[in-house]
């Protein structure tokens, strides 16, 4: 696999989102609500100012310059044939996507790449590496999606992070890595999270601690995730592409 033509499907069918999800192989009686999950992550809604970005993002050469990551990080981390899905991202769309020019989300056998023009191409790289160290891992690990637990998705966010660092540069890393203080951190792993590792994806709470959502702090398991590969670093030698097949239990702190 590689990265999917979604400049000439979006050619066509821009106004048709449903019918570019037909094309990458969503069921009929699933693609609305599909749509509408990846729309929470910052997929476009079909709106004139998106058009221009999709434009925008032709003109940049936007899919060549993924499809050149794409043959880097897998030859470099031995990575899995995955499709890779780029489209615009409608700004201030959702959760993720708000105050941002770049979002994504990854599954073991799929990546979406929700971006802007706007950002410059180590943006568009630092993205990609987060999502696609995700599709790694998830590969590496084979495990069924209602195995994973909130540990598991605050060390993939950890991780996924940390290799941004380690390829990208410090630069490059989310503003959710610098949001707290390691005193903050061990105060949150402490009281929010280090007693709810255990909780799987259909709890509400899984997703409440991991995106900081309502009492919580913003992004809070992003952060907590970010902060315990810190620790393990400290510790250890290694680095996020040897670690990648370690279990989540693995880098607890002692």
């Amino acid at each position: 696999m590689s990265v999917m033509p979604t400049d000439k499907w979006l050619e066509k069918d821009f106004l048709k989102p449903l019918v570019i999800l037909e094309k990458i192989g969503v069921p009929e009686n699933e693609r609305e609500e599909f749509y509408r999950h990846l729309q929470s992550y910052g997929m476009y809604r079909p709106q004139a100012n998106i058009e221009e970005q999709y434009l925008a993002l032709k003109k940049k050469k936007a899919w060549s310059t993924i499809q050149q990551y794409y043959k880097k990080y897998k030859g470099l981390w031995k990575g899995p044939s995955v499709p890779i899905y780029i489209f615009p991202i409608q700004v201030k769309a959702s959760f993720f996507s708000q105050g941002m020019k770049k979002s994504g989300v990854s599954f073991k056998d799929q990546v979406y790449l929700f971006l802007s023009s706007e950002t410059d191409e180590k943006e568009w790289e630092a993205l990609f590496v987060h999502e696609y160290h995700h599709a790694t891992r998830m590969n590496v690990l084979n495990k069924k999606s209602d195995q994973y637990n909130l540990l598991d998705a605050i060390i993939f966010e950890g991780l996924a992070e940390q290799a941004v660092k380690e390829y990208c540069g410090e630069k490059y890393v989310s503003n959710w890595t610098k949001q707290y203080s390691h005193h903050q951190l061990t105060t949150y792993w402490e009281k929010y999270i280090k007693k709810q590792m255990s909780i799987t994806r259909t709890e509400s709470k899984h997703d409440q601690l991991l995106l900081g959502k309502g009492m919580y702090p913003s992004l809070l398991g992003y952060a907590v995730g970010y902060y315990l590969i810190d620790l393990y670093k400290e510790e250890n030698k290694g680095n996020t592409v040897k670690w990648l097949a370690k279990p989540s239990p693995e880098f607890l702190p002692n």
